[in-house]
């Protein structure tokens, strides 16, 4: 694994001695992917739908394994999910906490990785080799809302892992949103929790800000550590901040890549350039809710996510932005990708709730080459 990782932020470059590159512009419109260094040849196969799965019915792609709380909403109440277990895909369990949507709800319902609950994960996890060899674009849909707390937390993770390893279980929760290494509470005595085996990029949609600093360990073994510093302590050092960690495994690696970060503030915190707010306004639903009227109140609180990486004529990650305010996709981050770029890759999503919590839904996830 590379540990002469690149990171930067908004206004801050450091490449580790591979060469000074532009500084990435959190805000402006792009064009697809001609920023990301698609070549024509590209072009002409991006139609190459590799995996298509809405997650609106009572059932899903049963490629798709749930790990915890992770649950469809399209299906019929289920009975209560062990946290630890992975399982097929089905209904959510009956205890439900937050404004979460109706259940049975097919054609019209979600992905749900946790609802309001304390202390609860979920992820789903794509245990199949996925060709990377003409490039990746992956497009999905998120919400995070509906916090029952002060502050909403703590976020969703979209990650890709090597494709000829298998894919059975996230890494560690909490800050480290189901991707990176976690030593918990930074505690000396503790154990590891590993970060999600065979870690190639790790993207995480971060509402409470943690996943972007490097405390609880996390960037073990990393030469250059995040800018927000190694230190644990509230409060978390970038909230509402898009973060990209790199290659890792086990307790080590997982390095920050990227950041939607400008300046520091005198509270401890970094401002976020993001144009807009990852996590939407519903604080309620109603009673008895039918499924459409429940999409309808969604609809303004989900973000648009598309994820890609162009392998000409430089290896590049790209990650845009609809946040539904009518500007449409907006490139939030643009650096080089970790090299080398496996064959093949799997790939997941995870989010989790503590002491403080909140609604992570997914739909329409579409992948192509």
């Amino acid at each position: 694994m590379r540990r002469e990782e690149t990171f930067r932020t908004a206004g801050k470059v450091d490449n580790m001695g591979h060469g000074v590159l532009r500084a990435i512009a959190a805000i402006g419109m792009v064009a697809a992917l001609t920023a990301a260094g698609r070549s024509p040849a590209a072009d002409e196969r991006r139609d190459a739908v590799l995996v298509d799965e809405a997650f609106t019915g009572a059932t899903a792609d049963t490629r798709f394994v749930g790990y915890g709380a992770a649950c469809l909403t399209g299906a019929p109440r289920g009975g209560k999910v062990e946290e630890a277990a992975n399982h097929p895909l089905g209904g959510c369990h009956p205890d439900p906490a937050g404004p979460v949507p109706p259940v049975g709800a097919a054609p019209h319902g979600y992905l749900q990785l946790t609802d309001a609950h304390f202390e609860e994960t979920g992820a789903v996890l794509f245990d199949s080799p996925v060709p990377v060899q003409d490039g990746l674009e992956v497009t999905f849909e998120q919400w995070q809302y509906g916090s029952t707390t002060r502050t909403p937390a703590d976020g969703i993770s979209f990650f890709l892992t090597d494709g000829a390893e298998r894919l059975t279980t996230p890494g560690a929760f909490g800050g480290s949103l189901g991707y990176a290494q976690r030593l918990p509470d930074d505690s000396p005595g503790a154990d590891f929790v590993p970060g999600v085996a065979g870690g190639y990029l790790g993207i995480g949609l971060d509402v409470l800000g943690d996943y972007v600093g490097d405390g609880e360990r996390r960037g073990n073994g990393c030469r250059r550590r995040s800018p927000a510093g190694t230190s644990f302590q509230p409060p978390p050092p970038g909230p509402n901040v898009v973060t990209a960690r790199g290659p890792g495994n086990g307790a080590e690696g997982y390095c920050v890549l990227a950041a939607t970060m400008g300046e520091k503030t005198s509270t401890g915190t970094w401002r976020s350039t993001l144009p807009g707010r990852l996590h939407g306004e519903l604080a309620a639903m109603p009673a008895g809710v039918a499924p459409t009227r429940a999409e309808a109140l969604l609809e303004p609180v989900k973000r648009i996510v598309r994820v890609a990486i162009a392998r000409e004529p430089d290896p590049v990650v790209t990650v845009d932005v609809d946040f539904q305010d009518g500007g449409g996709f907006r490139q939030v981050l643009r650096f080089p990708a970790p090299e080398p770029i496996p064959d093949t890759v799997r790939f997941g999503f995870a989010s989790s709730t503590g002491p403080l919590t909140d609604v992570h839904l997914i739909r329409r996830v579409t992948v192509r080459s």
